[in-house]
């Protein structure tokens, strides 16, 4: 059975949105202090605030730790999502391709921009060339050695950005699921993040 990995910080509002989660998860703790080589090569904008630099921090540590925990113990068939996502159907046979269950289709020269794709049901490759697909609202990984590319990319860049972004300018993710496999209501803002997404039911 595919295993979902849920990350979730543990503080009261973690343990409510871990309270509305209607499928089977396990809680990976999510990282309040980043590990030293991750804030020492985040970039910021320089007007960020200093919670929104730990929020990102914390974000990219959680993932990294996930990362490494799916690789280490050589975890295939799983998935990770945030807290924030409710799973609204899985398919009866999930793909053997790394692959994206939600996002945002933005235009390469604008990231202000929606672009077009394909909307019929079932895998496809993402056309980059035209588009990329920010957030990650739910990613599945059918092999643990399908994680390696994204820790080999984080552990050798000599400078961070958010885990997400550097996952799409990389391609490090081809294949994405149509419709949704989950849908985002963060309530306006991210924990661990300072994204604001709202509610967001599928791609766009």
């Amino acid at each position: 059975m595919t295993k979902i990995f849920t990350i979730s910080m543990d503080t009261e509002t973690g343990e409510h949105r871990r309270e509305q989660l209607k499928y089977k998860y396990e809680w990976f703790l999510a990282s309040e202090q980043a590990l030293p080589f991750i804030t020492n090569k985040m970039i910021h904008f320089w007007s960020a605030k200093e919670k929104n630099r730990k929020g990102k921090e914390g974000v990219f540590d959680s993932y990294y730790r996930l990362l490494r925990k799916i690789y280490d113990e050589k975890i295939d068939d799983c998935i990770i999502a945030e807290d924030d996502c409710q799973l609204i159907e899985l398919p009866k046979v999930l793909p053997n391709k790394l692959c994206y269950l939600n996002g945002l289709f933005i235009n390469n020269d604008n990231w202000k921009k929606y672009n077009e794709f394909n909307k019929e049901t079932g895998l496809h490759e993402i056309d980059y060339s035209k588009s990329r697909i920010l957030g990650l609202w739910g990613v599945y990984i059918p092999k643990y050695t399908d994680v390696k590319p994204i820790i080999d990319m984080i552990e050798n860049s000599n400078r961070l950005r958010a885990i997400d972004i550097m996952i799409m300018k990389n391609k490090l993710i081809k294949h994405y699921i149509y419709p949704s496999c989950f849908y985002v209501d963060d309530g306006g803002y991210s924990q661990i993040g300072n994204k604001i997404v709202g509610i967001h039911k599928n791609y766009k």
